[in-house]
């Protein structure tokens, strides 16, 4: 019974992250349509091709120091950047 506690207990913390992980990136979003907004009244174009470079690069290393596969941050980085620049586009 202690080895299924514990489990539990992992478990219940990989939860607490997983929601700290929407939550956050729901907050994303909510910053992504005001660039959006803000990219639209400024004529600006969606996509910003160094400014992607640049974070894609950052979350590589910064994920290199805390020993994630850059597979798995490219992935991630990709899904994310990929919905955030619909999402500027549809407030065009």
């Amino acid at each position: 019974m202690e080895k299924r506690d514990e489990l539990q207990e992992l478990r219940t913390e990989i939860d607490i992250i997983d929601r700290n992980i929407i939550t956050s990136l729901a907050e994303r979003m909510e910053l992504v349509e005001e660039i959006g907004r803000y990219k639209k009244a400024h004529n600006m174009e969606a996509l910003d091709e160094d400014r992607r470079d640049a974070l894609l690069k950052a979350w590589i290393e910064t994920g290199r120091a805390l020993s994630l596969p850059e597979d798995l941050l490219h992935e991630i980085f990709e899904a994310i950047h990929r919905h955030s620049l619909s999402i500027e586009k549809k407030q065009q």
